[in-house]
């Protein structure tokens, strides 16, 4: 690059100083949300990525989106968590997910990963004796959940609790169930359990300042920003992953596309993972031929 003087020029600083003067002011840039808008020839859905752990100061939320909501007939769900039976998902978790009286955790990880737990554990103040009866995915979950429990996060105040709070008389549709998502998530071998548990140890002591980061994105409706965040430097087996996000996001897209093919305005709330992405509900829906837009915001 060559030399520029530092010397003032006075008649270019003058014309640009004019010039600058003289122009328009730049459009205020149009703000967005993780939410979007799918057109049929016969109905409308929204789609709506949600952050299943919130805090008060996600609220109130844009007026697009309050609108979108009072304006559908229907609202589309992961699991509607009011209707759980809590006594039996005890049972459920306790069944599929601790280990018979005589084993433990310990019995089936290997010794850097539990090094790695205890190191966690310590952390956030959890005594690891406290997780010892519990199976891996158990503990993963666990270790997911409290940076962001630390952090201020409550899932009474998630996205998705709070339009199933709203939703009044609206037709609540469940997508799968919690205790689809339990089998799930405890279906996997042994060996690919005691993986994605080192996968979210290593993930967890971050977490913090990862929550920042994806909270900011999703604020400003950044889903390039968001997908990005949730996949970078992820140490979770792709199967799990997989497993745990494409391989669901056509049923969920499935969801959506019954409502555009009838005449109700529907509104879907999933987590914002299952929208963004080549493989998320968004891209999906595009390809089977409906028009989807982002939503712009007024303020």
């Amino acid at each position: 690059m060559r030399h520029i003087s530092k010397r003032p020029l006075p008649l270019l600083l003058l014309a640009l100083s004019h010039a600058a003067a003289q122009a328009p002011a730049p459009a205020p840039a149009t703000k967005k949300a993780i939410f979007w808008k799918v057109t049929s020839p016969t109905s409308v859905t929204y789609l709506l990525g949600s952050i299943h752990l919130g805090s008060k100061d996600m609220y109130p939320l844009p007026k697009e989106i309050e609108d979108a909501f009072a304006n559908s007939a229907a609202l589309l769900v992961e699991a509607d968590i009011r209707k759980v039976d809590m006594a039996k998902m005890q049972t459920l978790v306790m069944s599929k997910g601790l280990y018979a009286p005589g084993d433990s955790l310990w019995n089936h990880i290997t010794p850097e990963t539990r090094k790695k737990l205890e190191q966690f554990c310590e952390q956030y103040g959890l005594p690891a004796a406290n997780l010892a009866q519990m199976k891996p995915w158990v503990v993963s979950l666990t270790v997911a959940s409290l940076p962001l429990l630390k952090a201020g996060m409550d899932p009474n105040l998630g996205i998705d609790m709070y339009f199933l709070n709203k939703a009044d008389k609206k037709r609540v549709v469940e997508i799968e169930s919690a205790e689809w998502q339990i089998d799930l998530i405890s279906g996997f071998p042994d060996d690919l359990q005691e993986k994605f548990l080192a996968a979210s140890v290593e993930e967890g002591f971050g977490m913090q300042s990862n929550l920042k980061r994806l909270r900011d994105a999703w604020t400003t409706g950044d889903a390039d920003k968001v997908n990005a965040i949730i996949r970078e430097d992820s140490k979770t087996p792709e199967k799990i992953t997989r497993a745990m996000l494409q391989d669901r996001n056509p049923h969920m897209a499935d969801a959506a596309e019954q409502f555009l093919k009838g005449k109700e305005q529907a509104f879907l709330v999933v987590g914002a993972a299952h929208m963004v992405g080549k493989e998320g509900i968004v891209a999906l829906l595009q390809k089977r031929g409906y028009k989807v837009e982002q939503v712009a915001l007024t303020k």
